[in-house]
């Protein structure tokens, strides 16, 4: 194992990390709207990833400049996880805590920007290390009053934190000799995915535990197989295990990324929904397919239908107000063509009963390639919702 090795396993753990702390800064940005909560999580994870950035950039360039600016970060750290974990609670944490991190975070930005006898390394572990214990024990004994969802998220915080703590201690070099790498960057990557998984994920504290079993045990496959292959020696294992497990982690929080954005696209129909013109159901119907899956759908009328038997369709959009072709064998035969024919001719994949009398139809086209699972719950709010406003007209006269 060289210096060289070394250097890169660090610089991929802090690179990964620094992806995922991203990626996890988008998501809460994706998610929230602006409030106190959301602008300390992004406060806090934006001093990581200014802390990360800074140390690839010492390690690999190796201006002072950049130590220090790390330091910097380093020291505020526990001021920042004080003040999430304050606003997750929705109370204030004791003030001798915040006076201390306060207070913690100017001595070590002093002795980073003015250090004759050198940075005091383990004094800023011991105040961090002894930061997110009090942050531990408020997680623990200050749940009283909140909602559901919002202990959920702070029993995947607290589940995380001694996760963080332990692979801190690495970046210091309190265990060099059995582990040779900063491996802090693993916690991050964790801590990140735990933070931003939403509470259908898979967050749950024995859900995480599984996954984050299953990756390590797959990472330490993969470095054992390349430590044999390569005959290196147990430090090298290490190194490889670690990037691997990055990678694997920094997966998890890619995926929740994406499904978060994935969403917050979702709605579209929702927010069409909201802003739709009632006045009468073609309005409607023409409102609501503008910016949203049902773009382009074709509103069928007494001239598209004229050929039609009115009365069996009728009978069909009654059984089933929002047809596709995987609806068609429920029908009998003479039912089923029609539909068929309808729907080969405009070239949908849905058929929706916009009103009964006079029979309007909307043929709407939505390909699979794409298509979000809450679709066909969509469609039948939008059938529901145009039945209403054609009913509206029937008994009120035009709108």
């Amino acid at each position: 194992m060289t210096i060289q090795h070394s250097l890169i396993a660090d610089s991929v753990v802090s690179g990964t990390a620094l992806a995922g702390t991203l990626a996890a800064i988008a998501v809460i940005r994706a998610r929230s709207t602006p409030d106190g909560l959301s602008a300390r999580f992004i406060f806090a994870l934006g001093l990581v990833a200014a802390l990360l950035a800074t140390r690839l950039l010492f390690w690999n360039l190796h201006p002072g400049i950049f130590e220090v600016l790390n330091y910097l970060c380093a020291a505020w750290i526990p001021l920042a996880a004080l003040l999430v974990i304050e606003g997750l609670q929705r109370r204030h944490a004791p003030q001798i805590l915040k006076y201390a991190a306060l207070a913690g975070g100017l001595v070590f930005s002093v002795f980073a920007v003015f250090s004759p006898l050198g940075f005091p390394v383990y004094f800023l572990l011991a105040f961090q290390l002894a930061s997110f214990a009090a942050i531990y024990l408020l997680a623990w004994i200050g749940s009283g009053g909140l909602t559901e969802q919002e202990k959920r998220v702070i029993a995947r915080v607290r589940f995380a934190l001694p996760v963080l703590v332990v692979f801190l201690t690495s970046d210091f070099g309190v265990f060099e000799q059995f582990v040779p790498i900063r491996a802090s960057g693993v916690a991050i990557l964790f801590f990140c995915w735990m933070a931003i998984g939403p509470s259908g994920a898979t967050t749950g504290r024995r859900e995480a535990g599984v996954a984050f079993l299953v990756t390590t045990a797959l990472a330490v496959i993969i470095g054992a197989t390349a430590t044999v292959m390569s005959q290196m020696d147990w430090g090298f294992l290490i190194q490889v295990s670690a990037m691997a497990l990055c990678t694997g982690i920094l997966a998890l929080v890619l995926n929740e990324a994406v499904r978060a954005f994935a969403e917050s696209r979702r709605d579209d129909v929702l927010k069409a929904l909201v802003t739709a013109d009632t006045s009468d159901v073609r309005h409607f119907i023409a409102s609501v397919a503008e910016g949203s899956p049902l773009q382009g759908s074709r509103v069928l009328d007494d001239d598209e239908l004229a050929d039609f038997d009115a009365v069996a369709l009728r009978a069909a959009f009654a059984a089933k107000p929002v047809l596709s072709r995987s609806d068609l064998p429920a029908f009998l035969d003479d039912t089923r063509q029609q539909l068929d024919s309808l729907l080969t001719t405009y070239d949908a994949t849905h058929l929706i009963a916009l009103s009964a009398t006079p029979l309007i139809l909307a043929a709407a086209t939505i390909p699979s390639v794409g298509r979000n699972s809450a679709i066909e719950t969509e469609l039948a709010l939008v059938q529901r919702m145009a039945m209403l406003v054609s009913s509206r007209k029937d008994n009120h006269g035009p709108a």
